[in-house]
């Protein structure tokens, strides 16, 4: 192999979250309400929803758990070729596994059975350091069939209704890590990752050349204490961001509206938090950030299509605190 596959990969987008939940057809019925999705494919009971134009998706697993969360959450990358990526996490240093343990990958063959390909549907999986799994897939890879799952529906099943808020995109992933600085070197040494702002002492790190970011904030302070590493949330940007308008929706909707609050107190809340320069936000606190609930408490962030993790009203301005080297602030949360 050459010096150059040693570099680390360019990544297109991140492509997908998924999340397993304690009623599944309840959830799907949730979700379209708030954001009219439609669904493209199925991977056996699991649903696949479009994010946009796609082929971003959002998927909720078919089976009812009472251990609720975020599974994993997807990356894209250009030309994906399983066997040369492994070729290149194995020359890293991590281990192939059965199953994406800490530092180990895993590739799946998606059966028929799982709405991949007769042949099968290459998927590869790793674990970070705290054990949260990332997949890594081609640029095209929308979780349906064929070789690249990028077979999709060719008439997707739409929502009952439009939605409340129309989402352009997934437009970030926040991780809470046990080890800041471990974790941003893992997920460096594999991808083209640069960190380009900062929220205080938490890096978002660059994913393509949108506004779309990967978050790693470090579980270091009292109020996360208990808390375990995680994917704490992902974030939707919407077209028509308003604050207002949106809570006022989401109340009609049936959801318990908050107003400015740091965290939610139970399923089915909505609230907003103002950031401050103390993390990146705009010295007025205009850069409001509005948060969701589910009915299992997992959490979901809508912004504006314009958000980058940064500074300013609509989070868009980058470049926060670039220079500094990751340190926890204790806080906990971001």
């Amino acid at each position: 192999m050459s010096e150059k596959n040693f570099k680390p990969v360019p990544v297109i987008s991140i492509n997908h979250a998924s999340m397993r939940v304690s009623n599944p057809k309840r959830m799907v019925e949730w979700l379209q309400g708030i954001f009219g999705f439609p669904i493209v494919a199925r991977q056996g009971d699991s649903v696949v929803f479009r994010v946009g134009d796609g082929p971003q998706y959002f998927s909720i697993l078919g089976e009812a758990t009472d251990k609720p969360g975020y599974t994993h959450f997807g990356f894209s990358v250009e030309n994906f070729d399983p066997n040369e990526f492994i070729e290149r996490l194995t020359a890293l240093g991590y281990e192939q596994s059965i199953y994406p343990d800490p530092g180990k990958f895993t590739l799946r063959n998606r059966g028929t059975d799982k709405g991949g390909a007769a042949e099968g549907t290459p998927e590869l999986f790793i674990g970070d350091p705290d054990g949260i799994i990332v997949q890594i897939q081609d640029e095209k890879y929308a979780g349906g069939s064929g070789l690249l799952g990028d077979v999709t529906y060719a008439v997707p099943e739409e929502a009952p209704t439009k939605g409340l808020v129309e989402s352009i995109e997934l437009n970030h992933c926040t991780l809470g890590v046990s080890n800041g600085a471990e974790s941003l070197k893992f997920y460096q040494s594999i991808f083209d990752l640069p960190v380009d702002t900062y929220q205080g002492p938490t890096p978002v790190l660059r994913v393509g050349t949108g506004n779309a970011s990967l978050v790693l904030y470090e579980l270091s302070g009292p109020e996360a204490k208990g808390v375990k590493p995680r994917i704490d949330h992902t974030c939707f940007a919407v077209k028509d961001f308003d604050v207002n308008r949106i809570e006022k929706d989401l109340g009609e909707f049936g959801m318990n509206v908050l107003g400015q609050a740091w965290r939610a107190t139970g399923p089915l809340q909505t609230y907003y938090t103002q950031r401050m320069p103390d993390r990146g936000g705009d010295a007025n606190g205009d850069t409001k950030e509005l948060y969701l609930t589910d009915f299992d408490n997992n959490v979901i962030q809508l912004q504006d299509i314009r958000y980058a993790g940064g500074c300013g009203a609509l989070g868009d301005v980058r470049g926060t605190g670039v220079d500094k080297p990751f340190e926890p602030c204790g806080c906990g949360a971001h």
